[in-house]
């Protein structure tokens, strides 16, 4: 990476870090993947109850592979040979886990945290539930601000994830959102984070692109 690139990347994750935990948000940084898999590890004890909300990020970090590895309780819900009903009830049982898994279509440089969600057990795990949720995210996912992070959803995120999910909306032709109302839909739900007093979102930064 360009040394000016990464100067300026530094500078915007400990911008949004600062903003986060005037939020009250719980923040760490990684500087790589293999750093990120320690820091996530630590926060999951064994015989924990753990779940994840779907994520490409966790994905592509060998996150889920690795919990699969630990002495703990995985379920996901996102498994492709559950049926939607028994989908369904995985997505029922992560309100009950210790730990909640995900990652953010963006954070804003002031602190807050959005997402688009179309089943809407990924957003609502993550504001209620789970008695902790680790929510990570590469430095490709922050922007300036609100309208920034909807224009990021819009043509960035929701796009892709239906390409990767063969929905058939709009977006995954014209590679940006004509707030369709396709039963292939991925965005009924937005959810801004704005503050976090119960001390139980934990986000993880990470220096690298990760994700959509």
């Amino acid at each position: 990476m360009d040394e000016f690139v990464q100067i300026h990347r530094d500078q915007q994750i400990s911008q949004c870090k600062k903003a986060l935990k005037y939020r009250g948000f719980h923040v760490d940084v990684a500087e790589n993947k293999e750093e990120l898999l320690d820091l996530v590890n630590a926060y999951i004890k064994d015989k924990d109850h753990v779940s994840d909300g779907g994520s490409q990020t966790l994905k592509e970090c060998g996150i889920i592979a690795s919990l699969n590895k630990r002495n703990i309780r995985f379920h996901s819900h996102s498994d492709a040979s559950m049926t939607r009903e028994e989908s369904d009830l995985e997505s029922r049982n992560a309100f009950f886990s210790d730990v909640f898994l995900m990652s953010a279509n963006a954070i804003t440089m002031q602190g807050e945290i959005i997402n688009v969600d179309g089943h809407g057990n990924r957003v609502s795990a993550m504001i209620f539930g789970p008695k902790k949720v680790l929510i990570i995210a590469g430095y490709n996912k922050i922007v300036w601000d609100e309208d920034a992070a909807k224009k990021r959803i819009q043509t960035i995120s929701a796009p892709t994830n239906c390409l990767r999910l063969h929905r058939q909306t709009p977006c995954a032709v014209t590679g940006a959102c004509q707030d369709c109302h396709s039963k292939d839909r991925i965005c009924s739900s937005y959810v801004k984070l704005s503050h976090d007093n119960e001390q139980r979102i934990h986000v993880i930064l990470v220096k690298e692109i990760l994700g959509y």
